[in-house]
């Protein structure tokens, strides 16, 4: 059992409220140039006794998220003794795990009968973590609380609630809400809304910042019209492409976008700091640094490109594609790569068998795995050069659009078992015609292809008819650089107006 001096050392509010404000990462917040709100925090109901997951990907700011609610329920009146924050990245078993929060609950228990709030970060460093919970849980210990439990791998966490099932608390009240959420960068619309106040407040004058617009708006491309308020954002397009610009360099990672903005670059620690954290996760696994480096360099080879698990082990030292699918599928429940497969539409599933394609799906995340593996040195001016390539830069925006796709398809039906995989695909017709990304929208599908050019000649439609022709299809949309159009079977759209729809 620990006392209450040695858990009062991660919470300094409760000998005193406003301690809460040196808290490093609440200082580096309050001084930044990036003050960003997730949207991810609204998704919590926070007067119900649930167990709540929230896992996302490294440097995405789960602590720093934490300590700001942790501020927010100190400054809206909860007594500071009912706030309990735990780091579990020290903590070396699921027994030390429970006594700590048990130890906790003894001393809190003396004073209050209302509701607590335990806050246990990285929980899911802890081997059979679920087990101290569900130990907890089952004794009763967690009647009256509100739990967030956080996990930077996506399989660990998920696997390892599942095993809590029936001992989530009122997740009833939840309504159709999934307890488990998943907290990525800053989308583009975050970032947009986070640095700009004049095209915040515009957003917010047209009920563009709620979600339900945002879903409405993608059912009016769907149709084949672009939504007269959608339209009217024409008179921010420049601004919003110059923004698209340096979200391409930064991503939606607060650390690296808060260097940019102050200083106009980013140092080289803090793409170290993200690629050595992967290397602990990796070496957690049981994986090999030398195979990961050169799973990576394929990726890099193919991405956007149709590939096999048996061709990405190509001019590697990896002996079998299951080998290379289990580095694929770490990076992916690590948040770090995206992939889909080909749709096969007679069926409406994937074909688990054919080529997939295979995204870095944030900037900041693809220019730090890319001068890794590469063995660049400078990433921030490696960045910028391959910016300036346009094939490069064109192959950049699609892992973006695949990422934000991704982000609207969960928002339609977030639920803990959401798996992408059955929701975005690409398509390939018989003539070879491909389509970028196809996302199931009810009982249709919705054809979008990615045309990051000025302009568009007829043959980059062709994929987009090819797949309308065969039916259960809505519109399509292609996304370009700077052109907006109706037509008879599609629409454009710029990416830095799309993309705020996610």
């Amino acid at each position: 059992m620990l006392s209450i001096s040695e858990l009062g050392e991660q919470n300094p509010w409760w000998r005193d409220r406003a301690l809460i404000d040196e808290d490093p990462l609440i200082e580096a917040w309050d001084a930044s140039s990036f003050r960003w709100w997730p949207r991810i925090t609204d998704a919590f109901q926070w007067d119900a006794r649930v167990i709540y997951s929230l896992r996302g990907p490294r440097q995405v700011g789960k602590t720093t998220l934490l300590k700001l609610k942790v501020r927010e329920l100190l400054e809206g009146g909860v007594e500071a003794r009912r706030i309990f924050y735990w780091a579990c990245d020290q903590v070396e078993s699921f027994e030390r795990l429970s006594s700590i929060i048990d130890s906790y609950l003894d001393w809190a228990r003396r004073f209050t009968n209302e509701m607590l709030y335990l806050f246990l970060d990285e929980v899911s460093g802890v081997k059979d973590w679920q087990r101290g919970i569900k130990y907890l849980y089952d004794m009763g210990r967690l009647r009256n609380c509100l739990v967030v439990l956080t996990g930077s791998h996506s399989l660990d966490l998920v696997k390892a609630t599942e095993s809590l099932a029936g001992r989530r608390g009122e997740v009833e009240r939840l309504g159709e809400e999934s307890p488990d959420k998943i907290f990525l960068g800053a989308s583009f619309s975050e970032y947009v809304e986070t640095l700009s106040k004049e095209i915040l407040k515009a957003l917010q004058e047209l009920d563009r910042s709620s979600e339900r617009w945002r879903l409405n708006a993608l059912n009016r491309l769907a149709n084949g019209e672009i939504p007269e308020p959608l339209s009217e954002l024409e008179l921010y397009q420049r601004d919003l492409d110059g923004l698209l610009d340096d979200y391409l360099i930064t991503g939606g990672i607060p650390r690296a976008i808060n260097s940019y903005v102050s200083r106009g670059a980013i140092p080289e620690i803090v793409y170290s700091d993200y690629v050595n954290l992967i290397l602990r996760d990796i070496a957690r696994w049981g994986g090999n640094e030398i195979y990961l480096r050169q799973i990576l360099q394929r990726i890099l080879q193919t991405m956007s490109s149709q590939v096999s698990w048996n061709t990405l082990k190509d001019d590697t030292e990896i002996a079998t594609h299951d080998t290379a699918r289990w580095y694929i599928d770490i990076l992916k429940n690590s948040f770090a790569v995206n992939y889909i497969y080909h749709l096969n539409r007679d069926r409406g599933v994937p074909y688990y068998r054919k080529a997939k394609k295979i995204y870095l799906g944030d900037p900041f995340i693809y220019h730090s795995l890319r001068w890794w593996a590469l063995g660049g040195r400078q990433p921030f001016s490696e960045a910028l050069e391959l910016l300036k390539d346009p094939e490069e830069r064109s192959k950049l925006m699609e892992a973006v659009i695949c990422n934000h796709l991704i982000r609207i398809l969960y928002d339609i039906g977030p639920k803990a078992q959401f798996d992408y995989t059955t929701r975005l695909f690409y398509w390939e017709s018989e003539k070879k015609r491909e389509v970028d990304f196809v996302a199931r929208l009810g009982d249709k599908f919705l054809p979008i292809e990615t045309k990051y050019q000025k302009r568009l000649q007829r043959s980059d439609i062709y994929g987009v008819i090819d797949f309308e022709k065969g039916g259960k299809s809505t519109k399509g949309i292609i996304i370009t650089k700077e052109t907006w159009a109706e037509s008879r079977t599609h629409v454009e759209i710029p990416a830095s107006i799309f993309l705020l729809l996610a």
